[in-house]
């Protein structure tokens, strides 16, 4: 008797174990659950062709960069909910949840004003900023012709001179404060 009633416990004690472990799942799934819905509602899908705003981040941005590029929707994983997202110079390499972007509501870009050619990363993208990277480009000149040649690190990297390289000076390579943005090549 002594051995059955240890053998009724450990099929009783498996028992309890499988219950309570199908509960816990339950447990789990229930919330996941409830979160996936709300994230639903939360963040509407997006269609292919529609404007969105990818946020930029601090760590990479510079200082007189803005927060945010704007790209449009290449293409949607209908899947596993991942886009694909194009900028004006190239398509962003990898894929995007519905969480790293958000949606304009206006249409700024369509597709014809975008180059699908090549893909880049987030951080190339950054890299061709208004203000280069991470610091604004000061060249330290004091004459009016020294802007002018390659001695100037602001000529010599194609970037107009700001307020911020000599002040009030004028200078060959200085530019308004409208203007104030990187020479393309």
């Amino acid at each position: 008797m002594a051995s059955e009633s240890i053998e009724e416990r450990f099929k009783n004690h498996q028992d309890q174990i499988q219950k309570r472990t199908v509960e816990a799942y339950r447990g789990q799934v229930s919330p996941a659950e409830r979160m996936v819905r709300r994230s639903r509602l939360d963040f509407k899908v997006g269609e292919p062709g529609g404007n969105v705003a990818v946020p930029m981040p601090a760590v990479n941005r510079g200082r007189g960069d803005q927060r945010n590029i704007l790209g449009v929707i290449v293409s949607r994983d209908l899947d596993n909910g991942q886009y694909k997202i194009a900028v004006k110079s190239d398509v962003l390499k990898g894929q995007y949840s519905r969480k790293q972007f958000d949606l304009c509501p206006q249409r700024l870009l369509i597709e014809d004003d975008i180059n699908q050619d090549t893909a880049v990363s987030l951080r190339a993208v950054i890299a061709q900023s208004v203000c280069g990277d991470q610091e604004f480009t000061r060249c330290n000149c004091s004459g009016l012709k020294k802007c002018s040649t390659n001695r100037c690190n602001s000529f010599k990297t194609k970037v107009k001179c700001n307020s911020r390289c000599h002040g009030s000076v004028t200078c060959a390579n200085k530019c308004s404060l409208l203007n104030n943005r990187r020479v393309s090549s």
